[in-house]
């Protein structure tokens, strides 16, 4: 009996929601990882969501703090959703799950702000090619600094932001 291994001339398409399945659900997560997916989503969620994040940016930080936090957010979403090995997978903004991407890039913020870029990488490397990967942990620890700094200053307050409330 022999066996021949070979690659198949027929490409096998990736599940269309690869990335999509629910892994948990968003208020289980600590603050700062849920404040990163719901950032995600609302600035997937197109020209109003992005300006929501900015609006909200600009409320706590500034206009000028606001405008650096934004880009850095903007440049990391890019990375993750442009260079990506596939196709960026996310739930509505106001859905109570948890993705299994939104959840790689809520994780690989979360290592990246506490100093553990060798974790941060790993799930980088989950979704991104090795040199885009280095980029967006590099970004991912100013992005978790500002989303952390955001969350303090808003419940120091007693408000809320996009970081704790979905947008209709």
């Amino acid at each position: 009996m022999s066996y021949s291994w070979f690659k198949s001339s027929k490409p096998t398409p990736a599940s269309p929601v690869r990335g999509g399945a629910a892994v948990g659900m968003l208020a289980d997560m600590p603050p700062l990882e849920r404040g990163v997916v719901q950032l995600l989503r609302q600035w997937c969620d197109g020209e109003a969501g992005r300006i929501a994040v900015a609006e909200d940016f600009t409320a706590v930080f500034g206009a000028e703090r606001a405008a650096l936090e934004v880009n850095n957010l903007a440049h990391l979403i890019t990375l993750m959703v442009q260079m990506g090995r596939r196709p960026l997978m996310r739930h509505h903004t106001q859905c109570a799950c948890l993705g299994g991407d939104e959840s790689a890039v809520a994780q690989m913020v979360a290592a990246a702000t506490a100093g553990d870029r060798e974790d941060a990488m790993a799930f980088a490397l989950t979704m991104l090619p090795p040199d885009i990967a280095f980029e967006a942990v590099q970004i991912a620890e100013y992005v978790g600094r500002a989303t952390l700094d955001m969350i303090h200053r808003l419940s120091a307050n007693g408000s809320h932001s996009a970081t704790t409330a979905t947008r209709h």
